[in-house]
């Protein structure tokens, strides 16, 4: 769950102080504001006496406990009902924590700290088992351009469906240059960018209405490739569709565009899982660098991007290995396409995916693994559905019976 909360973080220590900063750039709070000042517990205090308090209040003291009590009381008296407070100290001792949380404190957490446990501190706290459901968000991006990003997003949004048996939903945010369409031979009037456009109303009932579906697990949200839509969309918008289509199907793949926005950062920081697609050369290898470092850093621990290597063995002579790009990432590549372009060909002038075109060619195989890897599910056998011939058949050596 990606929260939206505001807090503001009182620390005392230099190392307290880098772990807010990094926690700051956490995934799960990519829609949270999260302000740190100085100053520990008792600037808190003196804070709120001119101003009111946020949803959630983390303040660090470098005392013993009765320090720590006396201005634990002290800022008890300028906080607002409902807010909450995580403090963060030094006493390593049961009965202070028993007694803290005993007073209405949310958490304690004994320094030095990390950035994961005041995620984890802050997730915790605000964590609602009433919420719905949400599906599990993969983002797809391309290192470069003409890497064969939206190809990887396609196959991959048709093999989960096909793989898994869960409803999927492809969103198509490539709205200048979108081929969603194209690729699944599908038609609509009304695309993601008629959705954008109009924000206040975006809601489950109007990207019903926009969806197409392709089949009975996988639907579409298109682009129609308009190029009078501006690429610096607004996050809020990008952020309320996706949301909504979170609750809509397990899995939801978004195919994104190669550029540099706002809102793609933001889209890459938040979903679930961020799949970059590059081919094996020197620039894409670079790209890919970039987009680790800076995106991947605030994706946060665990949460590292996946590689996916396409067009694989187009110049075996002068390419670089999957070996070459783990060493340099440090993120082995989590799947290498083979390039069969008879295969793709086919697929794109006949409005289809690699599995429906060629069910037993080698990228068929690739995207079904990369499928069951993303969602961490098993194969589900492909159902069967009875023929006319088998039911004549089957009627047949009933009537000779009798």
């Amino acid at each position: 769950m990606i929260y939206k909360l505001n807090i503001d973080a009182f620390v005392a220590t230099p190392e307290t102080s880098e772990a807010m900063e990094q926690a700051r750039e956490h995934r799960d709070l990519a829609k949270s504001r999260l302000n740190v000042m100085q100053g520990g517990l008792p600037a808190a205090v003196a804070y709120y006496s001119d101003n009111r308090t946020p949803q959630l209040i983390i303040v660090e003291e470098t005392g013993d406990d009765h320090a720590m009590m006396e201005h634990l009381a002290s800022l008890a008296e300028v906080c607002e009902p409902g807010t909450k407070v995580v403090i963060i100290g030094t006493v390593n001792d049961i009965s202070v924590y028993r007694h803290l949380i005993g007073q209405g404190v949310s958490e304690y957490l004994v320094a030095p700290v990390t950035a994961r446990e005041i995620v984890d501190a802050i997730v915790t706290i605000f964590a609602d088992p009433t919420q719905p459901t949400r599906g599990r968000m993969i983002a797809v991006i391309g290192a470069r351009g003409g890497v064969g990003s939206s190809t990887v997003a396609h196959n991959l949004a048709w093999s989960i469906a096909q793989s898994v048996d869960e409803d999927t939903i492809l969103v198509d945010l490539d709205v200048p240059f979108g081929t969603s369409g194209l690729a699944f031979n599908m038609d609509s009037k009304q695309t993601i960018g008629d959705a954008l456009a109009q924000p206040e109303r975006i809601d489950m009932v109007l990207l019903e209405r926009f969806l197409v579906k392709h089949d009975e697990r996988l639907q579409v949200l298109m682009s129609a490739g308009d190029l009078r839509v501006p690429p610096d969309m607004d996050i809020e918008a990008v952020d309320k569709v996706l949301d909504q289509v979170r609750q809509m199907a397990a899995f939801v793949v978004v195919d994104l565009p190669h550029l540099w926005a706002p809102w793609v950062d933001f889209t890459l920081k938040s979903a679930d899982e961020m799949v970059i697609v590059a081919q094996p050369d020197l620039a894409n290898l670079r790209d890919c660098k970039n987009l680790v470092e800076i995106v991947g850093a605030k994706r946060g621990e665990g949460n590292a991007p996946r590689i996916v290597l396409n067009k694989m063995d187009t110049h075996k002579r002068t390419q670089l290995s999957p070996k070459d790009f783990e060493e340099t990432l440090r993120v082995a590549p989590t799947l290498s396409v083979a390039f069969e372009p008879n295969v793709f060909g086919a697929a794109a002038n006949n409005g289809q995916m690699v599995g429906e075109a060629s069910k037993s060619s080698k990228p068929a195989e690739n995207f079904k693994q990369l499928a069951l890897q993303l969602t961490g599910r098993q194969a589900v056998q492909a159902k069967k559905h009875p023929s006319l011939l088998g039911w004549l058949k089957v009627d047949m050596k009933s009537k000779k019976r009798k």
